[in-house]
């Protein structure tokens, strides 16, 4: 297991956020407020952040294995686990294969698989990042990752001190490339999904142009799980924070009433 940067906040039952791609734990900030009385599990995944950034692709089984030890480490037997887009990938594939470590899945902005479509999105960050480092990279992935509605409303985050902010908050180029191979390792995983019987909320953005309505559409048929929309694009908890806790926080105390 590499060594992993996390923090627990909070006390009460146990709940893990798993990052999108390129985060930080720090990107979970805006909803923590609204997500109180549960123990909060976040961390920064192979290559993010703080964590080990070994070599080789970081694909969706070796995050899981991850995770797995982290939750080892901290004596969790078992938790609900909320991930956003990457992160999703990684619950998903964590329950599938230990699902006696997941009470539950919060599912948001995510797939249960690559189409073609999908695969020419992220190789073209791919693409942009090897032809033009981070930053190339940064600015062909921001129209995708942001709605429409907040992008108009942060003209700021486009101008050079906006872009040169967030390049500062993402991995280095190598694990950029890291986590980019490893999510293009993903398979499909409805077949396996159909058997889990796990409680699951499947939340997409309305304006996400990256993983439109359709993969949520998928994924919630495939899990037999409540779907719903939120006002955002990809990037939920950070352009709509306290409607994506809502939706959370409602489905927690569902799970643990």
């Amino acid at each position: 297991m590499v060594r992993l940067r996390y923090e627990v906040v909070g006390e009460g039952p146990p709940v893990v956020l798993l990052n999108g791609i390129f985060q930080r734990l720090e990107s979970w900030d805006p909803v923590l407020p609204h997500l109180t009385g549960f123990a909060l599990l976040r961390y920064d995944m192979r290559g993010q952040g703080g964590s080990e950034a070994p070599e080789g692709a970081y694909t969706p089984e070796t995050h899981a294995e991850d995770l797995r030890g982290l939750l080892d480490r901290l004596g969790w037997k078992e938790a609900v686990l909320v991930g956003l887009s990457n992160g999703g990938i990684v619950a998903m594939t964590l329950a599938l294969r230990a699902p006696e470590r997941v009470r539950a899945l919060v599912l948001a902005c995510t797939t249960p698989y690559l189409d073609v479509a999908l695969r020419a999105k992220v190789e073209s960050w791919l693409h942009a990042l090897r032809a033009g480092g981070g930053g190339l990279r940064l600015r062909v992935a921001l129209p995708w990752v942001y709605g429409t509605r907040f992008l108009n409303a942060h003209p700021e985050l486009l101008a050079e001190e906006g872009l040169r902010a967030l390049l500062v908050q993402a991995p280095g180029e190598r694990a950029q490339e890291s986590l980019l191979l490893g999510f293009l390792t993903l398979e499909d995983l409805r077949p396996g999904l159909r058997a889990l019987g796990l409680p699951a909320l499947v939340l997409y953005g309305e304006e996400d142009l990256l993983f439109p309505q359709p993969y949520a559409l998928a994924l919630a048929q495939a899990l037999g799980a409540r779907l719903l929309a939120l006002p955002t694009g990809h990037a939920a908890p950070l352009e709509d924070p306290l409607a994506f806790a809502r939706a959370v926080r409602a489905f927690l105390e569902e799970v643990y009433a």
